[in-house]
């Protein structure tokens, strides 16, 4: 490798590293919101008479409802739903953090690396397939206490399923590829 291409690799290898530290604090940053804002949530939905928020609404598609009208055990339901969606987002959030932490090292192929970025595409389509889930399921919990034949199963998809199922199934198979890849490049130094 001539010198020119040893600068130019390493003025790379700087931009991965500068770019990859600035977007670990970012995540870290992005990972602290999400927990605190995930637990006033879950907070919130079970003790809205401490927090004065009876009158907030529980909007799903077509059922709206006061936070006071729903039965507290029902409410329970509906924090623990709340609280699931809030860990996978936090599994996400996580696993991207150090993903970018292994960039800044510059362990492209490190096994952490790559078994961080199946791990990501394995949280991404939990939470796709959660967020599908969900609404069913919060539809029931909030209108359980509904009279006989009133009750309602809400479903609803919009565009943030499709992204986080299609994104994590591309993270899953990059994971891969790349893990192939780090097999074979490693099975060419021991020939060499």
């Amino acid at each position: 490798m001539s010198e020119l291409e040893q600068v130019e690799r390493e003025l790379r290898l700087s931009r991965i590293r500068r770019l990859s530290t600035a977007m670990k604090w970012f995540v870290t940053v992005v990972l602290i919101m999400v927990a605190v804002v995930g637990a006033l949530l879950v907070i919130t939905v079970l003790l809205p008479v401490v927090l004065d928020a009876v009158t907030e609404t529980v909007d799903l598609s077509d059922i709206e409802r006061d936070l006071g009208d729903i039965p507290f055990v029902q409410r329970i339901g509906v924090g623990i739903v709340l609280a699931c969606a809030f860990a996978l987002l936090l599994g996400i959030c996580w696993n991207t953090r150090q993903l970018f932490d292994q960039f800044r090292k510059a362990a492209f192929f490190a096994p952490e690396t790559l078994a961080r970025i199946i791990k990501i595409g394995i949280w991404l389509l939990a939470y796709g397939i959660f967020d599908i889930l969900s609404d069913p399921i919060l539809s029931v919990l909030v209108t359980w206490d509904f009279p006989n034949g009133e009750g309602k199963i809400e479903v609803a998809l919009d565009g943030g399923e499709a992204f986080f199922l299609i994104f994590g199934a591309l993270m899953l198979v990059f994971g891969w590829i790349m893990r192939e890849a780090a097999t074979i490049a490693e099975e060419n130094r021991q020939f060499v």
